[in-house]
Formats: structure tokens, C-alpha cells, sequence
């Protein structure tokens, strides 16, 4: 198992190991050991999943995160 840093790269992991969100984003949550490195993802799942993970700590509103959500992926889909 990897060894997570900080409990941002801990909530990552336990949601980038969901099976449905595995077959539905086509990913290996092994690629992603960090936010940094998810946030930077050209896989348009585990992009958006590091997004919010990032807002929340960034202390963001749920309607900020909700507008950021959004315009990415109308963007970006």
C-alpha cells in the first residue's frame, strides 16, 4: 500500500478506489499517489475528484465548488 502524506492525498486514495468510479473513469488509482499529481490528470474523473478535494481545502463555498464543477466540465467534456 502507498504511503499517504497528508489527509488530502488520503481522501484521494479512498475515493480514486471506488470500483465504480474505476470503471467508469477508466483509471488506476496507483497512478495517483497525490493531489498534485491527480490535479494535473488529463482523465477527466480523477481531475474533477482532485478539484473538489482541493476547493474543500482551499475552504471554498459548496456553491463555489459547485460553479468550478461545473464550468470544467461543460469544458472540458
Amino acid at each position: 500500500m502507498a504511503h499517504y502524506n497528508n489527509n488530502s492525498n488520503r481522501i484521494l486514495q479512498a475515493v480514486l478506489t471506488d470500483e465504480k468510479l474505476i470503471e467508469f473513469g477508466e483509471y488506476n488509482p496507483a497512478d495517483y499517489q497525490s493531489l498534485d499529481e491527480a490535479l494535473v490528470s488529463d482523465n477527466l474523473v480523477v481531475n474533477t475528484v482532485a478539484r473538489i478535494i482541493n476547493e474543500v481545502n482551499e475552504e471554498s463555498s459548496p456553491r463555489e465548488i459547485y460553479n468550478m464543477v461545473t464550468t470544467y466540465l461543460k469544458n472540458n467534456i
